[in-house]
């Protein structure tokens, strides 16, 4: 085959060979064109929900609609309703900010008088406050304060006074600012002596007479000690009263520590 020939042919399978592989190129170059499209238009629509997620958002948190004014508060009959308030912290906030299960545990462990609580949350802007609140049975008082005390003594916590509950007084400042527990009070001799004596509302306390009351117009004192029979003691207070009277005597105290020898001291 003449030299001529086969260059030709060579050159022509060549340049066919070239056209291929440009035309190749650019159907591929064309094809990943048009697969790539502009990275910020793919993300546009996410940013136009995520600010307007922030802006509803917004709304809720400051739109006056939401925010609380008022709080319904039941089962409150010794906790003062300013400090539950306090407490609870929710009046002026949005309803939406307002964590209910945090808020009962700090009224509860805020209050030794509050045993449950239970909040909830209404729209727009309404929220109620349930208590159920420890039995108190008397009031201590040391110092011009008071204290909510439970029936074994425990401290539920302050007051501003006794109000219709009975009182125990500690005249001789035995605990001036009491804790979680007053020990060494005779409390379970005091709830028997208020009940066989339910038209005394108060009495003294001090550590080396026990608990105190007082008689007659002369305001003569009776030491009742830590213990014993609450009803006997009782018992022999009005007999020795009636006969003391009686007999137009003045007495500086009567002494029933020990109801077994009853002794009293002529002024």
């Amino acid at each position: 085959m003449p030299a001529s020939k086969i260059t030709a042919g060579y050159e022509g399978r060549r340049s066919e060979t070239r056209l291929g592989a440009a035309e190749n190129t650019a159907q591929t170059e064309g094809v990943a064109t048009a697969r790539v499209p502009s990275v910020g238009w793919a993300k546009a629509p996410a940013w136009v929900l995520l600010a307007g997620s922030v802006w509803v958002l917004m709304s809720l948190f400051t739109n006056a609609r939401f925010r609380v004014a008022e709080v319904a508060i039941e089962g409150a009959r010794l906790v003062r309703r300013e400090d539950v308030l306090r407490a609870a912290s929710v009046v002026g906030r949005s309803i939406f900010d307002i964590r209910a299960r945090q808020i009962e545990r700090s009224l509860v462990e805020g209050s030794g008088l509050i045993e449950e609580a239970v909040v909830r949350c209404r729209l727009p802007n309404q929220v109620s406050i349930a208590l159920v609140e420890r039995e108190a049975a008397l009031i201590w008082e040391s110092g011009g304060r008071y204290w909510w005390i439970d029936d074994e003594g425990a401290v539920l916590g302050a007051t501003d006074g006794p109000g219709t509950m009975p009182v125990l007084h500690d005249i001789g400042g035995f605990a001036l600012d009491p804790g979680g527990h007053i020990p060494g009070v005779p409390w379970g001799l005091a709830h028997e002596l208020w009940a066989a004596l339910p038209a005394i509302q108060a009495f003294d306390y001090t550590r080396e007479q026990g608990l105190v009351l007082y008689v007659t117009s002369g305001e003569w004192p009776v030491y009742l000690g830590h213990q014993g029979d609450a009803r006997l003691k009782v018992a022999l207070l009005w007999t020795l009263v009636e006969e003391l009277t009686a007999m137009g005597v003045d007495v500086e105290y009567i002494d029933l520590r020990n109801e077994e020898r009853p002794t009293y001291k002529v002024r």
